[in-house]
């Protein structure tokens, strides 16, 4: 296995263990990075503090300069204003205005500042957690990752307790990801999307700097259209000028689907045109088809890989590593071994759609489960196990939906860029800070059944409807096309039954896994060993030992990985 890309930074512990570490002051630093956008990123010390940001930053000049760069030939910085120098800039400002200083912040970023003088200790992550951080503090002890692996490992360097948190367990047996801040690692928790964290003097406080705003605006559809539209070209020109601002080529994900399509559509649109599309999925199905059709005729290189071979999911250990158990294992199935084998020196950021059908269109289609106040329940990978969660984590979300976009968008989908991001920084313009506030401004009724959706492409990019869409049997994504898509998904839920009872292949699937599991002995026998290799451990309870052998005995393949997961991050620490 491939050594992580990351970062740990530590106080009071001795963090050697991970390699060559930089000492500054009493925080101890270790750094193995990406280093796609090393003059984004951040590893500062002055007589006062230590400042790190890792990823990639769409507005450094806001923080740099205020008005004019200079005044009578002398810089700000010596003027007494902003410095020219954006890492001193962003140190100053961080110092200064935490809070202010990351609701402006756009873009791709985690870090940390420290106080040599007093202590404190500053984390944070981005407005949508792109870049996932973990911290661990007990005592004057502390640690900033964003890897569990990293902190696994340091724990047990010092010689401290590793405890198993069985809610991680409970909520990957159901939802298939975290809800919460909670970790497989009792005393490590993750950083949730849009907070930042404090530390004075052993007491941590976690604030929230920035929440999605669900507050509709009355407006026609002819604006929305034109807001949506506005709000979207800015968010695909701020990915994209950030790979041009290095050099690089762009790299875009492209499916059957309507989120990806829009991305390489849009931006081929605005000039980016230098694009390699990369799609995976079983031979021969739409995301294919389909997407090879837009690619030629956009003129783009193409790269697909299919994956009838079933071989990424023997990459349990693998990708739980990366992903830090955050979500099910086999959630990118192939995308990792398609990264893999691409030369990624060429490329800055992997422009993808992620979560854009749930943005532009609606999470829930019923309007008052989704404008109401939040439940438990909803947008889980199995409903085979029932446990009882605390619902006060209810409370910071406005509505369902909102709730469903952290959990399910950011916690769940979200979670394969944490793989993803061992190869390439990774982006969605439909995950735009600013975008966002457009998008849930726009009323329920106008989104739901994608209908701004569809009314945007086909008034803006009337060319790009031209295909038909995956989801749709297909069927083109056109309003008039409705009737022909309900009789095609009529066709394909009757078919669908029949190849489920008959057992046969159902061509009619992105990722047959339960035929390709069902037909594929290997993959059966090295499931069923290692959850009978790997069930059998003290951190274990005989309720929760039952639960995953039930899941695993009577589950999909899906439920199956769930079951996995949760035996592969127990294996991994608690062996």
């Amino acid at each position: 296995m491939k050594t992580l890309k990351g970062f740990l930074a530590a106080g009071n512990l001795n963090i050697e263990c991970l390699g060559e570490v930089q000492l500054m002051g009493e925080c101890s630093h270790y750094s193995h990075l990406l280093n796609k956008f090393p003059e984004d990123q951040i590893c500062r010390e002055d007589e006062r503090t230590v400042c790190f940001l890792n990823g990639y930053v769409y507005n450094k000049a806001d923080y740099m300069r205020t008005g004019e760069s200079l005044i009578n030939g002398m810089d700000r910085q010596a003027a007494g204003g902003a410095p020219t120098d954006w890492p001193e800039a962003f140190q100053r400002a961080l110092t200064e205005d935490a809070e202010g200083t990351l609701k402006k912040l756009r873009g791709g970023f985690c870090g940390y500042l420290f106080d040599k003088g007093t202590k404190d200790l500053l984390v944070y992550t981005d407005q949508v957690a792109v870049k996932p951080v973990y911290y661990y503090i007990h005592g004057d002890k502390w640690m900033v990752s964003d890897h569990l692996d990293y902190m696994v490992k340091v724990l047990g360097h010092n010689r401290l307790h590793v405890e198993f948190q069985p809610l991680a367990a409970q909520y990957m047996l159901t939802y298939g990801y975290m809800i919460d801040d909670t970790t497989f690692i009792s005393g490590i928790h993750r950083l949730m999307p849009g907070k930042f964290l404090r530390v004075r003097k052993g007491q941590a406080s976690v604030t929230r700097y920035h929440l999605i705003q669900d507050v509709p605006v009355a407006m026609t559809e002819e604006e929305a259209v034109e807001k949506v539209d506005t709000a979207f070209r800015e968010a695909v020109r701020r990915e994209f000028d950030k790979d041009r601002e290095y050099g690089y080529r762009h790299l875009v994900d492209l499916s059957g689907g309507l989120d990806s399509r829009m991305v390489s559509w849009v931006a081929h649109d605005m000039g980016y045109t230098d694009q390699v599309n990369i799609t995976y999925c079983r031979a021969g199905y739409r995301d294919e088809t389909i997407s090879k059709q837009i690619a030629l005729s956009l003129g783009h290189e193409y790269l697909f890989k299919p994956l009838d071979d079933a071989k990424w999911m023997y990459d349990i250990d693998e990708m739980t590593s990366q992903n830090s158990g955050a979500a099910l294992y086999m959630g990118i199935t192939g995308g990792r071994r398609l990264l893999e084998m691409i030369n990624m020196e060429q490329f800055g950021i992997e422009h993808t759609g992620m979560i854009g059908d749930a943005i532009l269109g609606t999470l829930y289609r019923d309007e008052e489960l989704s404008c109401g106040k939040p439940v438990l329940g909803q947008s889980t990978h199995s409903d085979r196990l029932q446990y009882s969660f605390d619902e006060a984590l209810l409370q910071e979300y406005p509505c369902q939906e909102i709730f469903g976009i952290y959990t399910r968008g950011m916690l769940g989908a979200s979670s394969s860029y944490l793989i993803r991001q061992q190869y390439i920084e990774t982006a969605s313009p439909f995950m735009d800070v600013d975008l966002l506030d457009v998008a849930f401004s726009v009323p329920f009724s106008m989104r739901n059944h994608h209908h701004l959706y569809l009314r945007w492409i086909n008034e803006k990019y009337p060319q790009a409807a031209k295909f038909g869409w995956e989801k749709w049997g297909g069927i083109k994504p056109k309003e008039s096309h409705i009737f022909f898509r309900k009789m095609k998904t009529t066709q394909r839920l009757l078919w669908q039954g029949i190849c489920k009872a008959a057992h046969i292949d159902n061509q009619d699937s992105m990722n047959p896994i339960d035929y390709w599991y069902d037909k594929d002995l290997g993959i059966q026998k090295y499931m069923r060993d290692y959850m009978e290799t790997s069930i059998e451990n003290p951190v274990l309870d005989s309720e929760l030992k039952a639960d995953i052998l039930r899941l695993f005995r009577e589950g999909s393949v899906e439920e199956k990985s769930l079951a996995i997961t949760v035996l592969a991050m127990v294996r991994k620490y608690f062996s």
